[in-house]
Order: structure tokens, then sequence, then C-alpha cells
């Protein structure tokens, strides 16, 4: 276990940088500059100054376009960040030169260089997790130098969908006993209310889109056989479906609406309200009603068409494009 303090994100950053640019995303979001802008605005290394030379230049280089391109670093960046550095120091001809280089080259001190290499170097089989979570630079600092059993419990925590603060993982990689946290049952007035709403947003949505996902690639598989020109079995697909689709639309119903009385005049009862005529929402929630109805499916030989020009759209909204065009490159499917 290295003997070093982690630095917060701001302790880490290049001094007089440009605005944050995200190094993986159009140039245009956030407003932020292009890396070849920026790094060339960044005055030249005399790498000979450092005792680095030949072909362990461009390495070096890579790395001090990074830090000059990229400002607040998101998690994926934070890892990237890490894994350039730590092949340089191993390209360096000494701990000294490398220090050197990366003060004048990234605007580093040694601690935030070693906190940089330590996320790669000690995180690295968390990494698609903690991207997933979107886990904070100065949450990974701590953690990368954490004991092991620290390190598992923030782990599983994450895991089980929980998002422990900052301020928590320090509390815990310091062995102190983290603050109880009041029963969000047991808080009061509009605050609690408020409460309760975030944490089931926060549990029930990834059920809800992870349902809706594995819908849509039972609707690809339907589909391969539909697109080589045979026909889909209606029934087991029905099988497949018709459950699902009545949980999801409650879910949704439950996550998105709210309730009003019953449009026939009947003030003492009460159902979920409906979304704007016409949005895509709308089209959501009337497709898995028709989908949760094996009545109201069309009959075989028009299952396909109805389930690519339909069911598919109405899927591929609801969990989002990302997601969507991730489900269709794993199941084969063309957008």
């Amino acid at each position: 276990m290295d003997n070093v303090a982690p630095l917060k994100e701001a302790e880490v950053q290049v001094a007089g940088s440009s605005p944050p640019r995200d190094a993986r995303s159009e140039a245009s979001r956030s407003g932020r500059k292009s890396a070849s802008t920026t790094a060339a605005a960044t005055p030249a290394i005399d790498y000979a100054e450092f005792g680095i030379v030949g072909d362990a230049i461009p390495l070096f280089e890579e790395a001090r376009e990074m830090f000059a391109s990229i400002g607040r670093k998101r998690t994926d960046e934070v890892f990237a960040c890490g894994e350039v550095l730590s092949r340089a120091r191993e390209q360096a001809p000494g701990q000294e030169a490398f220090e050197r280089w990366s003060k004048r080259a990234c605007g580093l001190t040694r601690r935030g260089a070693d906190n940089y290499i330590a996320v790669h170097r000690r995180l690295a089989a968390h990494r698609k997790l903690f991207v997933e979570c979107s886990v904070p630079a100065a949450a990974m600092y701590t953690l990368a130098h954490a004991e092991p059993e620290a390190l598992a419990s923030v782990v599983a925590a994450y895991q089980a969908g929980e998002r422990p603060t900052v301020r928590d993982i320090k509390v815990l990689v310091a062995g102190d006993v983290a603050p109880a946290r009041p029963e969000l049952a047991d808080v009061s007035g509009a605050d609690g209310l408020k409460a309760l709403a975030r944490e089931k947003s926060r549990t029930a949505i990834p059920v809800l889109v992870g349902r809706l996902q594995a819908m849509l690639a039972d609707v690809h598989e339907a589909l391969e056989t539909h697109f080589a020109g045979k026909k889909v079995a209606k029934g087991a697909l029905i099988q497949k479906l018709e459950h699902p689709a009545r949980r999801a639309r409650a879910e949704l119903q439950s996550v998105a609406l709210f309730v009003e009385p019953n449009s026939y005049g009947d003030e003492w009862r009460v159902h979920p309200s409906q979304f704007p005529h016409g949005s895509g929402w709308a089209r959501v929630s009337n497709i898995l009603f028709t989908v949760g109805g094996q009545e109201s499916w069309p009959d075989a030989n028009k299952l396909g068409a109805w389930l690519a020009d339909e069911v598919r759209p109405a899927l591929e909204f609801a969990i989002g494009e990302k997601a969507a065009n991730v489900t269709a490159a794993q199941d084969g499917i063309e957008g």
C-alpha cells in the first residue's frame, strides 16, 4: 500500500488549462475545444532535458496532449489518463525525470500523478462497473489507496445499485463508523416524500429499463426469423412478451405518472393519468398495453411487420438510442 494521500480532482488539473473537454465526444459538446487546438497552444517540450529520447517520445506526447485537452475528467477519462501515465512512468529514465516531466507537461504534482496511476493499476478490475456507475474521480483516488476489504465493500455497494458518496467512501476507507442514515420512511413532510421518490426512481428505473431491454432482445430474435422470410412463431413469442409487457406498463405508470379521478365521473375511483397524446411515451404505453394482451396481437402473417414497424421502435425509444444501438448490435439486427 503506497503511503500517498489521495487528491481532489481540482488538485490534479492542468494549471491555466482551457475549459473542460471530453476527448472522446463531439467537439461541440459542452463547448469544449478540440485536442489539436488546445495542444497546439501548449509550449513544446524539450524531451532531451528529461533524458527521454527516440521511440519513447510519442507516448509522452500522448499523455501531454491528453492532459492539455481534457479538463474535469469523467470516470473513463481518469482511467485512460492513469493508463497512459503508467506507461510513461515505465518508459521514463527514472522517477525523478518522470516527476519533472509530469509537472512541466501535465501540470501534475507527484501525488497527483500517483493517484491517476493507482486508479489504473489497482482499480482496473472494476473499471467497467465504475464507468457504468460514473464513480467520481475523488472517490476513485481514495479507493485506489484503500485496503482490499474496504474496496470490496464499496464495490459490492455499487453492484447492489447503491451510490455511496465520496464522504461515505472516505469514512469507510479511514476505518471510521459512517453516521447512521435516517430511515426514509421516517422523514416527514415534502423532504420525506422527495427522498422516497428519489429512492424509488433510483431502484425502479434500472429494473424497468432492464425488462424493456430483454423484451427488445426477444423482438430482435423474432425479427431475424421474419427478415429471413420465415413465419414468426406467434405462440412462443406471446409466452415471452405478454407478462413482461403488462408488468413493464405498470412499472412505467408507477414511475412516471400521477393519478386522476375516473373520467366517467366516478370520483371514488382513481387511476394513472395518461401521457400527452401522440408523445413518445404515450406510444410506449400503448404498445405495452397491446403486447400485454394476446387478443390484441395481429394475425401471424402480419406479426413480423408489426414487430418491426411498431413494437421495436417503441421499445427502442423507451430504453434510449444508445442502449438500443448496443442491443441491436449484440443481436445482429440493423437499426
